[in-house]
């Protein structure tokens, strides 16, 4: 492929304003008409133009609302500088541990630069990792042809020869393929198998070939596979008539098939954002020594309100290969609380992915930490947030995020959480963030598909890096181990010793932080620093130069329990750009040795919860739900207390005390006529001397 096309993909996931201010860097997205104006006239240029090659980040657009408010625009304060700290590194490797292990090259950064393909893989079974990559620099076929790597041993050593998988660039009817791009990998191991010999790798990914309508394009996604050493080589690519099904995301496997995700675009829609996800599915034919693949659509609901998007496909399965979940970031009709923003969509399979069921939506605004940790909305419209003690609604903004899915079967979702400077509900104002430094928070939610719970993981106070035309960003990623027993988040942040009220913090030298939750008592380790940070020094181990920073880092879905250095590990390839002033120079791999955990690391997890995290009374319930008249609040005490049941809106805000008194011990049944409401969502809070309690209350 001719590195002239600079490797670009056009997708509609977030378009990015930078101004440079007075004190702090302000982004502010108008995300859906963007995308209106980006999808009619910008999608023949897909390959070739530099301004479609900001993926996953905004492309520098002039923003129509700040133009419109004239003069300086004030700084934006954090939500409460009270609960603002940052975190500082918490450094922890073994010594006498070698740091990284070298796995070669691509051409480009092109490779990985997208943070939602998985392109690496371990199975516990069979102790093997595999590493899936645009094959190495100066190999014959070009940067377009699929490569990987491979351990059997942990990732003690690896098998770098370069195996390709996709080397005919042609489909079945003889359609040239011009290139693959963004790979995904994963490992299928049959059941009962311990020698990786074998065992089969397997990758997917977007497909460019020529459009006889558009021109050079998307629409196609390979899936080609093979056998540890290279053999059995099966390149097949697959399409759907007048659509394009084009980045393939989140490969796993579960116990008896590879899954991964996707989205179906409209190719001859004028309006570019209904875009249903499609879970695929593979399943190993022993005739063939290849892959069927079964796909399954999973539509959203475009019937009212915002209009509909979704971005960011993922999924993921329990141990069990029973639960799991497909989950988009977007907003849909079926969104029913106040204030509609960008937070996850989901799909919940219980039987293998045989059937998936959409799950109702999740509500930000009873999530007391994340509000917190939001930054007002601009309701006067003065380009500044509004005060940030006062009562103005706080709308988080879900950007980039990962899952996995634990031992019982709960989702769990790392995200970057932004703030929306507005409550529009229309496609003409939806869409405007606060983001920037001391303006990203990384929250940790789990989930049984219908109820949630929220905890602040970190801040991320840096601003995107530069990479040439690309840029650098938190990159989360999402980890288990293979029982489910224990769940990990990683990302990306350059650190600073202090954060400074006027200052910039760009990721350009990005350290691997990882985060890790025990499911059995909900015990954490708080963010620690895999890579170098600055005064620290290390002189009783070896480790590569090149190590101490980590660009574009990946991370296997399954971990490793019970590891070489650690109770649990981390499987982390990361690259070091050849020339970070120029993203079409080769990069090099390196596999990340000594990441992981002990047992003896796991805290309490501290800091602010939302009301739906603290015990929950044996009886709280609000029937009938939802109503437009009375409604009977029940709810059991063990010992007598004092109590006040009051009742707050969506927007947090306080709406009156429904009842302020002395309970006994037993049941307690109250009523209130709530016909006086205008119609939304509630919560109905309860708050005794042994904790608050809340519960949801709908109005019609």
């Amino acid at each position: 492929m001719n590195c002239k096309n600079r490797d670009s993909i056009f997708v509609p996931f977030r378009f990015e304003l930078k101004l440079s201010i007075s004190m702090k860097t302000i982004q502010r997205t108008f995300i859906l008409c963007m995308l209106f104006a980006l999808f009619s006239c910008g999608y023949l240029a897909a390959q070739s133009s530099p301004a479609f090659k900001q993926q996953f980040r905004y492309t520098k657009k002039t923003n129509a609302k700040l133009e419109a408010l004239q003069g300086t625009i004030p700084d934006i304060p954090v939500a409460d500088a009270s609960v603002i700290t940052p975190s500082g590194p918490v450094i922890g490797f073994r010594e006498d541990t070698p740091f990284s292990v070298p796995l070669g090259s691509s051409y480009n950064v092109y490779s990985v630069i997208s943070e939602t393909p998985n392109a690496v893989s371990y199975h516990p079974d069979i102790n093997s990792i595999v590493f899936c990559h645009r094959q190495n620099y100066q190999h014959p076929g070009g940067s377009g042809i699929i490569s990987f790597d491979v351990s059997t041993d942990g990732g003690a050593t690896w098998d770098t020869t370069t195996k390709q998988v996709t080397p005919s660039l042609e489909t079945v009817g003889g359609m040239t393929i011009n290139g693959n791009r963004y790979p995904n990998g994963c490992i299928y191991n049959p059941p009962g198998n311990t020698d990786p010999s074998n065992a089969f790798f397997i990758g997917t990914g977007a497909s460019l070939w020529d459009d006889p309508v558009y021109g050079s394009n998307w629409g196609w996604e390979f899936l080609a596979s093979s056998k540890f050493d290279g053999s059995l080589v099966d390149e097949a690519y697959y399409t759907t008539a007048d659509s394009n099904i084009y980045l393939s995301t989140g490969m796993e496997y579960t116990p008896d098939a590879v899954w991964y995700s996707n989205l179906r675009r409209e190719q001859n829609a004028a309006f570019q954002l209904f875009s249903p996800v499609v879970v695929a599915k593979m399943e190993f034919n022993s005739g063939t020594n290849s892959f069927d693949r079964t796909a399954t659509e999973l539509a959203l609901d475009y019937s009212s309100g915002v209009d509909s998007f979704a971005v960011n496909p993922r999924i993921a399965f329990g141990p069990d290969g029973q639960t799991g979940y497909a989950v988009i970031s977007g907003v849909d009709a079926d969104d029913d609380e106040i204030y509609p923003s960008v937070k996850p969509v989901v799909w919940k399979t219980t039987d293998g992915g045989n059937t998936w069921v959409k799950q109702p939506r999740m509500h930000y605004q009873p999530m007391d930490s994340l509000i917190a940790y939001t930054i007002p909305i601009d309701g006067d419209g003065d380009g500044a947030s509004d005060d940030p003690a006062g009562d103005s609604p706080r709308v988080p903004y879900l950007s980039q995020f990962d899952i996995t899915v634990d031992a019982n079967g709960d989702l769990h979702l790392v995200g970057s959480m932004l703030s929306s400077s507005d409550t529009a509900s229309t496609a003409a104002d939806f869409g405007f963030i606060w983001t920037g430094a001391t303006a990203t928070e990384i929250f940790h939610f789990i989930s049984d598909g219908e109820n949630w719970e929220s905890y602040r993981v970190s801040d991320w106070y840096n601003e995107d890096g530069d990479l040439g035309a690309e840029t650098v960003d938190e990159r989360l990623q999402a980890s288990r181990t293979p029982g489910g027993e224990y769940v990990f988040f990683t990302f990306s942040k350059s650190y600073y010793s202090v954060i400074e009220e006027d200052g910039e913090y760009p990721n350009i030298s990005p350290d691997i932080y990882g985060y890790a939750y025990r499911l059995s008592d909900g015990y954490v380790v708080d963010p620690k620093n895999f890579g170098w940070a600055p005064g620290t020094v290390f002189e009783d181990f070896d480790f590569t130069d090149v190590g101490t920073i980590g660009f574009l880092h990946m991370t296997s879905p399954v971990s490793i329990l019970d590891g070489e250095f650690w109770n649990q590990e981390l499987p982390i390839v990361y690259g070091v750009p050849r020339d970070v002033n120029d993203d079409l120079q080769p990069i090099d791999y390196y596999f990340l040795r000594s990441a992981g955990f002990d047992d003896a690391e796991y805290h309490e997890r501290g800091g602010m919860v939302n009301t739906e995290e603290i015990a929950s009374l044996s009886v709280f319930e609000v029937s009938p739900n939802p109503s437009n008249g009375f409604v009977n609040v029940r709810f059991d005490i063990e010992e007598g207390t004092k109590y006040q049941l009051q009742l707050v809106n969506a927007m947090g805000q306080h709406v009156s005390v429904l009842e302020n008194g002395r309970a006994f011990a037993g049941t307690q049944n109250l009523g209130f006529d709530v016909s006086s409401l205008s119609a939304g969502l509630y919560i109905i809070q309860l708050q005794t001397e042994n904790g608050t309690h809340s519960h949801k209350l709908v109005v019609r």
